[in-house]
């Protein structure tokens, strides 16, 4: 799951840290966009796409997006 992508720091580290006060392992990964270099914020893992749905709607309601990924 995604939980934003940033290219602020201070964004970043606030995103983290309304995530993993909800209790969910959250990790960082950098990617090259159009814009420039992002960090995207993600969060699992999950045992199942319920549980992530489930984890999304929480984040979503701590006023973050949130987005379920296939893998």
């Amino acid at each position: 799951m995604q939980a934003g992508a940033y290219t602020e720091a201070a964004a970043l580290r606030s995103a983290r840290q309304k995530v993993e006060a909800l209790g969910l392992k959250t990790y960082t990964q950098e990617v090259a966009s159009a814009e420039g270099k992002r960090t995207r914020v993600r969060v699992g893992p999950f045992a199942s796409r319920d549980e992530a749905e489930a984890a999304a709607k929480r984040i979503q309601r701590a006023g973050l997006q949130a987005n379920v990924l296939a893998i």
